[in-house]
């Protein structure tokens, strides 16, 4: 009797353990999915090295843990005691004697303990990760500023500056044939022109070195209410060095100074700040003091509700327990977030209200487990099913009934309709994850009554959210619909009355079809709106202005067909050029030998523009200054498109606008467009994601569903890892030009396809 005294304990934390890490797995997928998108400029930067953008990823994972470890106690503690009271085992406890308390303490005991890992985790090693998650962006700035300058490219990082390189090396920081505008305030206008040139870095301090440089300064005139070009200076020099205000020694500082925002301090220093901090600082440090603890506390709190939850479910199994552990999560945050504004706007005391979520929890938990004498209402459970359908209709004959589904019979439209429920419920459950650690995110700009654009902001993020999830959600469906079958010995059934697997594969693949017909017609149609609407709704929130990419500003370009630089600011209403100048450059490329300009550029055709109001510099004769020529006609291949400005992001175009516009971005020089492709490759391959995790989810399921349906989820955890993984790292590939992005979209589709083509040939059938 010893050995068996803790037999009871034992055997409800192993029911409870498996759901547990199960669902902390695949919430932290997800988030961990979800956030990196924040770190897509690290992460994807051909600048970053590989070692900097893997810190990244490390970094982020305390601070998802932070909220995952209380989602995956409240799943599995539910879940598990679903389990337990759906196969009548929590019956059999108290029959042979064992109370609540004797089966409840263990699970507060593994709440306690993760409570305890949460605090470590939440008061010292998540700040300290966000501190290094802001260190690192700032390297990566730092690696950034090393060489901003990519060949064939305009940038304006470097302030007052618009650069162009015509050839050079990324890696060594060496540039060839440079030229700069240079215009800072109200000082004179500064073309630079090199054949070589590099930035020198000595501490914080950068030197922008050129050689054989040329300096044309021009002195700008007011005539009436326009600018005209005035006096011209021009300097040569054999090697000219300019001291450059790029940012890096305020990055230093920002490096090796102590942490000052909210989310990177400890305990002890929120602590510290709370006591001694100015005014309205020492309010908000003990807010966020409080809502970190109330957060690492809610593992015991959430443990108790599940268990609460989890003991009163005779009927549904572990499908129920997980759907009002979800429901639970839910309301939970909901709660979280309502408190936090009331205690931040002072209509309740500030530690009520960052613990409001936690108390409720705990004592609504106690409430279910001390009013266990009657379960949830019987047949609860039968809201979520659909009502079946009559085997035969009124009035239709017998034979008319055996021929009518000759392709879908019975079973099929059954296994058909559980794998759309269960896709739906699981992406349905994703997207509201998603969207709640999202609302977190973005609860620090909310300072004012904003909340209109807050919740119309997630709106229009569900798109890019199901798209996202649409394969991992169809795997889960998948896994769990033909495991049950095979756990039930349907699968069996269904090869006695002669069917192959192929056969019961045949739903499985409609339904991957019209999942990834969905996905596709989202992507294109629903997709490219909802993400521009969400990015302005996005700039709204987090700058209290409205905000829009848009074709108003100075624009630069460089043909293909010639060697000039031109910059204007496009007229979209009259599509003509306002105040265009061209640069002429001489038979090397190396330095300007005209400067054309005009109060309008008009096409005649598709090979001329013309000039009106034109001045015209010619820089070999500096004595004769500007010469008005009143019209002026550019004849090279210009076609007017062109020079429309592009500014456009690819999740804001579909596939054939996308297509279309990288194909006007090759013929203009000065636009790095790898991360179109990349972006265009993926689009093309993302619709067949569910059709591939249905393929290779089916075999899977029959070979693990003999076991538990836990197994299966299981596998769907893996499966969903590896795919994610390796459509990342094969798409960070083609970012860092190691890969055509064809081939890095494709082969991780063509990879998983396969596995899943041989498992499903040795299948047994």
């Amino acid at each position: 009797m010893r050995l068996n005294s803790r037999l009871i304990e034992r055997y409800v934390i192993a029911a409870i353990l498996p759901y547990l890490f199960l669902s902390l797995a695949l919430l932290t997928v997800m988030l961990l999915a979800q956030q990196s998108t924040r770190f897509a400029e690290i992460l994807g930067s051909t600048r970053t090295p590989f070692n900097l953008a893997a810190e990244v990823l490390l970094e982020l994972l305390p601070n998802i843990l932070l909220f995952t470890l209380p989602m995956a106690v409240l799943v599995g503690t539910a879940t598990g005691f679903s389990r337990l009271g759906s196969d009548s085992e929590l019956v059999a406890m108290k029959a042979a004697g064992v109370g609540h308390v004797r089966i409840i303490m263990p699970v507060l005991l593994l709440g306690l303990l993760t409570t305890l890992l949460t605090l470590y985790n939440g008061l010292v090693l998540a700040p300290e990760a966000a501190h290094q998650l802001y260190q690192s962006a700032l390297r990566a700035a730092l690696y950034k500023l090393e060489s901003p300058v990519e060949p064939n490219t305009f940038n304006t990082d470097l302030p007052d500056k618009v650069i162009y390189v015509r050839e050079g090396d990324v890696a060594q920081g060496h540039w060839g044939r440079v030229f700069i505008h240079w215009q800072e305030g109200t000082e004179p206008t500064r073309i630079v022109t090199a054949r070589t040139g590099r930035i020198d870095t000595s501490g914080g301090q950068s030197e922008l070195v050129l050689s054989d440089a040329m300096v044309v300064t021009t002195l700008e005139a007011r005539a009436g209410q326009s600018t005209v070009p005035g006096q011209v200076v021009i300097e040569r020099s054999a090697q000219l060095r300019v001291r450059l205000n790029t940012g890096r020694d305020a990055l230093i500082k920002k490096l090796e100074s102590a942490p000052n925002e909210l989310e990177q301090m400890n305990w002890h220093e929120l602590l510290a700040r709370s006591r001694n901090g100015p005014g309205e600082a020492r309010r908000t440090a003990l807010q966020a003091l409080h809502k970190r603890l109330a957060l690492c506390c809610a593992p015991l709190a959430l443990a108790l509700l599940g268990s609460g939850i989890g003991v009163r479910v005779r009927r549904g199994g572990r499908a129920s327990g997980m759907l009002l552990s979800l429901a639970s999560l839910l309301a939970y945050y909901l709660l979280l977030l309502g408190g936090d504004q009331l205690g931040r706007s002072g209509r309740v005391p500030l530690q009520l209200g960052t613990w409001l979520a936690t108390g409720l929890s705990i004592l609504v938990g106690t409430l279910l487990l001390l009013s266990t004498r009657h379960g949830l209402p019987r047949g609860w459970h039968r809201v979520f099913r659909l009502p079946r359908t009559h085997l035969r209709s009124a009035g239709k004959p017998a034979a008319r009934q055996h021929g009518q589904y000759a392709l879908l019979g019975l079973l099929d439209r059954s296994l058909l309709r559980a794998l759309l429920l269960n896709f739906a419920f699981a992406l349905a459950t994703m997207v509201c994850i998603f969207l709640i650690f999202t609302l977190f995110e973005m609860l620090r700009y909310m300072n004012g009554g904003r909340w209109s654009l807050l919740s119309r902001y997630l709106f229009f993020l569900i798109p890019m959210a199901g798209v996202s999830i649409a394969p991992i959600s169809m795997l889960v469906a998948v896994l769990i619909t033909y495991a049950l079958l095979a756990r039930r010995s349907e699968a069996v059934a269904w090869w006695a009355a002669g069917q192959s697997v192929y056969r019961m594969a045949l739903p499985c693949l409609l339904c991957a079809v019209l999942v990834s017909g969905g996905v596709w017609l989202c992507q294109e149609h629903i997709l490219p709106e909802a993400n521009r609407r969400q990015e302005m709704l996005r700039a709204q929130i987090r700058g209290g202005a409205a905000q829009v990419v848009t074709s108003i500003g100075q624009h630069w370009l460089a043909l293909p067909s010639s060697s000039n630089i031109f910059t204007y600011s496009y007229n979209s209403r009259t599509e003509t050029l306002e105040t265009p100048t061209v640069f002429e450059f001489d038979d090397e490329n190396v330095h300007v030998r005209r400067i054309i300009t005009g109060g309008q550029g008009v096409w005649l055709g598709p090979d001329k523009l013309e000039f009106e109001q034109a001045r015209v510099f010619e820089l070999p004769r500096p004595s004769a200054g500007w010469r008005k020529v009143g019209t002026l006609q550019l004849t090279a291949p210009m076609p007017h498109d062109l020079f429309k400005p592009l500014l456009s992001k690819p999740l804001e175009l579909n596939t054939n606008a996308l297509s279309a516009y990288i194909k006007t971005l090759k013929l203009q020089r000065g636009v790095d467009v790898r991360s179109f492709e990349v972006a265009l490759a993926e689009r093309w391959v993302t619709p067949l994601a569910p059709l591939v995790m249905a393929l290779l989810g089916l075999p899977l399921a029959l070979a693990v569903g003999r076991h538990t349906a836990l197994a299966a989820l299981s596998a769907a955890v893996t499966v969903g890892l590896a795919f994610w993984g390796s459509v990342s790292g094969f798409q960070q590939l083609s970012q860092y030009q190691l890969l055509p992005p064809p081939v890095a979209a494709w082969v991780p589709l063509l990879l998983f396809s396969a596995v899943g083509a041989y498992l499903l040939s040795k299948a047994k059938t």
